[in-house]
């Protein structure tokens, strides 16, 4: 029996866990929050939906006390703790040679640094266009439809990687492989580096920050230096196309009603995840000597706005 962890079970890891579970694999949710795993192993993973209420059993264990061995870990923790979280993994025994990691995780360069623990032949990336809420401990709210993209890290195909298709499909989460996931990768952290900062900046809904009359004088220059960065990295994308994306999640019907995730992190005391958006692009720009002034001052405007954590 493939056998399958999510690192990280907060609301994706809790979509992407129940939608696999409830396709008949042997899952397991691994978290470090003890009242949300109490929860699901004692009354299951409570679900809410646009039409429904239900409830799925799902065994969920502290990262602490994990150690069976997977044949595929999936990695949504948070970007900040995705290493610490492999390395705990890998010392645990819960990886061996031929585990597939999977990170699914919002952001850049988690090939460069998860590589670092384990072979980049073991690694899979992921893009998601899914979307999930917590409402508490146990208690999931899925709402609306999603995609993801996925390929090996080095580009190479193997078993896995069709395994993995085949057990994202089953589960309905409408996977395809690509073969150049790193422009979908970066097309989502451009959406994430423009909404999240600015949203959380000026305390504002993705729709209230969208109706402001100049939001796209605004967003137009953090995303043409994001443009140039990735074409530094042999990532080609269009500015043009990038502006429409982020302007197709103004609205009220898309996801203009509500408040991105780093505004969320922040206003639960949380910090961010910045430095795997805006301070990753200003990271990959000095390397490359690409001037990013808008993104080195989100990435300082947000760490000001940590300080008072």
């Amino acid at each position: 029996m493939y056998k399958i962890g999510i690192a990280g079970a907060g609301a994706m890891g809790g979509r992407i866990g129940v939608s696999i579970k409830e396709a008949g694999y042997d899952v397991t949710l691994i978290d470090h929050w003890e009242a949300h795993v109490n929860r699901i192993n004692t009354y299951g993973m409570d679900i809410k939906t646009e039409t429904e209420n239900y409830t799925v059993d799902i065994p969920a264990i502290l990262a602490q006390d994990v150690t069976t061995e997977f044949d595929l870990i999936i990695i949504l923790t948070k970007a900040m703790h995705s290493e610490a979280m492999l390395k705990h993994l890998l010392a645990a025994g819960c990886i061996h040679e031929d585990t597939a990691i999977m990170s699914m995780m919002n952001g850049l360069g988690h090939e460069e640094r998860l590589s670092q623990i384990v072979p980049l032949s073991q690694i899979y990336l992921a893009v998601t266009m899914w979307t999930a809420g917590l409402r508490g401990p146990g208690q999931l709210l899925l709402e609306g439809e999603g995609t993801i993209h996925l390929q090996r890290a080095d580009g190479e195909m193997d078993s896995h990687t069709n395994s993995i298709l085949q057990i994202l499909n089953k589960a309905g989460l409408n996977a395809q492989i690509s073969d150049n996931v790193f422009e979908a990768i970066w097309s989502k952290a451009t959406l994430n580096s423009v909404v999240n900062p600015l949203c959380t900046i000026l305390n504002k809904t993705i729709h209230e920050f969208g109706s402001y009359p100049h939001s796209a004088e605004m967003v137009k220059p953090i995303i043409d230096e994001i443009v140039a960065v990735a074409q530094a990295k042999s990532i080609e994308l269009n500015s043009h196309d990038l502006l429409q994306k982020v302007e197709a999640a103004y609205p009220k019907e898309t996801q203009g009603l509500h408040y991105p995730s780093m505004h969320q992190d922040y206003a639960n005391g949380r910090l961010t995840e910045v430095d795997y958006l805006n301070g990753q692009i200003a990271a990959y720009g000095q390397a490359a000597n690409i001037p990013t002034p808008r993104n080195t001052m989100l990435t300082q405007m947000i760490h000001q706005l940590e300080t008072k954590l």
